[in-house]
């Protein structure tokens, strides 16, 4: 029994003093800020694109996909709507998100701190 606790307090001070990965919406921003480097507002931009996604249709933002659509202008439409939104200012809000190892986290978020945002439309179809 004095082995197990002795174990579980090592590993409570080993998960106490190594510092945690700056996971999140603000590293997601950061890690775009380093990728376009060359680009003076790369922080404060972010682009909806549009494409083919699970048989239908769906907009992202980085490497994350929205929900399918049926068809390309319903899923321009809805970028589109979530590019408007994401610019506007609003009040704090607390998020919640998954990081990649499946935890939630929750984080306070300013409601002035607005990027710009763009919505590139996918390929022309035809009809």
């Amino acid at each position: 029994m004095r082995f197990v606790l002795a174990a579980l307090g090592l590993y409570a001070l080993y998960r106490f003093v190594r510092k945690p990965s700056p996971r999140g919406p603000r590293a997601l921003l950061t890690d775009m800020h380093k990728q376009q480097r060359g680009n003076a507002n790369a922080e404060s931009d972010v682009t909806y694109e549009v494409v083919e996604h699970d048989g239908g249709w769906a907009y992202k933002v980085g490497d994350v996909f929205s929900e399918s659509f049926a068809t390309q202008e319903e899923a321009t439409q809805a970028a589109e709507q979530a590019a408007a939104a994401h610019r506007s200012a609003g009040a704090e809000t607390i998020i919640e998100y998954q990081d990649r190892q499946g935890r939630w986290h929750e984080e306070l978020e300013p409601g002035e701190a607005r990027p710009q945002t763009h919505v590139q439309p996918g390929p022309a179809t035809e009809r």
